[in-house]
């Protein structure tokens, strides 16, 4: 080998080294720049997060146009018209809507025969696997009686005309719940204040404990802005945040604390693998209910059918919290108060995880 060409290898071995240095050294002024961005996002991006959420303009829900509210119990009044009454020859039943629609309508078979039997009616069961689609379809009226989960039922009552008739109760009183944020065992996050910089997992846009409440309580309680002070990703269920947790996936969830009780009870976590760093005041359970405009003497029928129906010994149990022995009466002026004051602070805005430009990208469904 002559000079020359040890000289032209030489050279080629340290640019070769030197670009490689190079291209180390970026990627590590990168990540670096990464996580600094993720704690110190411009002011900007936390005012259009904001807004994006609807955290920026909260209004009060009115009933959509053509339903009415003249005796104040913020629910729509059955049509003033009989002609508009609905006195299907099938009733079109549903329980929440769930990536598990199928588990769900054998689950509720109980329930079908029972409300046939106490109506008269066939009834059939309607499979739904996310909230938009079954709000679709009882304001359409593809749908007469159905169960809504508790941060849907505003939206179903005020723009669907969905009637809540009945939630679950545990002996003499109501079933409830609270929202929990809950982190792994090991984590060194003690308070929700310990969330700002990490990435929180929420299930859905229309969960009030998975979602709407510890947004909410973020914002207002602590001071964290969502997509801001922390990063949001959607689990899609509460079962997959609660999992989430136990395997490390998450640095923080929020979760319903009945949901919680029932994957301890099925052994999918143990109370050792997390720990709790926030605990909310309680909310009313999803809601069964109908169609405001279903025939009078129908709808009589069905809310005595949903007040009698014993869940105990049935498939249906296995849906519901551990202990729910059947369903009392709701008011959903009353009852709701907390769940509407928070699905209100959202100002109504198209579902946050189709929208926030900061969302992690989201888990297929199940």
């Amino acid at each position: 080998m002559n000079g020359n060409e040890e000289a032209g290898k030489k050279g080629s071995q340290f640019s070769m080294t030197r670009l490689m240095g190079i291209i180390i050294v970026a990627v590590i002024v990168g990540m670096v720049a990464y996580q600094i961005g993720k704690k110190n996002l411009p002011q900007e991006d936390a005012t259009r997060t904001l807004r994006i959420f609807g955290l920026g303009d909260p209004k009060p829900r009115a009933l959509a146009d053509g339903l009415t509210d003249t005796d104040g119990d913020l629910v729509a009044d059955a049509p003033a018209d009989a002609g508009r009454f609905v006195d299907p020859q099938a009733i079109l039943f549903s329980f929440v809507a769930s990536p598990e629609a199928e588990v769900s309508e054998k689950a509720w078979q109980p329930m079908v025969e029972h409300l046939a039997k106490a109506t008269g009616k066939p009834v059939q069961y309607v499979r739904f696997e996310s909230a938009k689609d079954q709000l679709k379809a009882i304001k359409e009226g593809r749908l007469h009686v159905t169960a809504i989960n508790t941060g849907n039922v505003p939206e179903a009552v005020a723009s669907c005309g969905f009637v809540p008739a009945v939630t679950p109760a545990k002996g003499e009183g109501r079933q409830g719940y609270t929202m929990k944020i809950i982190v792994p065992a090991d984590s060194a996050i003690k308070d929700p204040a310990g969330l700002k910089g990490n990435e929180v997992a929420f299930t859905t846009a229309g969960s009030n404990s998975g979602c709407k409440a510890p947004m909410e309580t973020l914002l207002r309680s602590f001071n964290l802005k969502p997509g801001y002070d922390y990063h949001i990703v959607y689990s899609q269920g509460h079962e997959q945040s609660i999992l989430g947790i136990k395997e490390g996936k998450y640095a923080a969830a929020a979760i319903a604390s009945d949901l919680l009780e029932q994957a301890i009870a099925a052994g999918k976590i143990s109370a050792s693998d997390f720990k709790t760093i926030y605990t909310s005041e309680q909310f009313p359970a999803l809601a069964i209910g109908y169609v405001y405009n279903l025939k009078p003497e129908l709808a009589e029928k069905v809310r005595a059918a949903l007040m009698d129906f014993n869940p105990q010994g049935t498939s249906a149990a296995g849906n519901l919290a551990e202990g729910v022995t059947g369903f009392a009466p709701v008011s959903y002026k009353d009852d709701f108060a907390l769940v509407r004051r928070i699905d209100e602070s959202f100002g109504h805005t198209p579902a946050p995880e189709q929208a926030d430009p900061t969302a992690a990208s989201q888990e297929s469904n199940g």
